[in-house]
């Protein structure tokens, strides 16, 4: 019983984050307070939010994430730093 609830919970959680939650370019970032989604096409792409507003319904840089892409959160600046 406790997978279907942290199931529902994940797919709850997908449903307020939108595309990025799919998307192969968005990094998520865990603080002990917050959680953000980066976009990682604003690195070179300087017209896509680095952290866009949620849910994003419609983008014109989402690309499905490859299956078996590994989507666990990344630790605070790391995704949003420049180099």
């Amino acid at each position: 019983m406790g997978h279907n609830n942290m199931s529902t919970t994940e797919d709850a959680d997908n449903m307020n984050v939108g595309l990025c939650a799919r998307c192969r370019h968005a990094r998520q970032l865990v603080t002990p307070r917050s959680r953000f989604w980066f976009c990682e096409r604003s690195r070179q792409d300087k017209s896509f939010e680095r952290y866009p507003r949620l849910p994003m319904l419609s983008c014109r840089g989402f690309e499905p994430a490859e299956s078996g892409d590994d989507r666990d959160p990344e630790p605070p600046g790391e995704a949003g730093e420049e180099n």
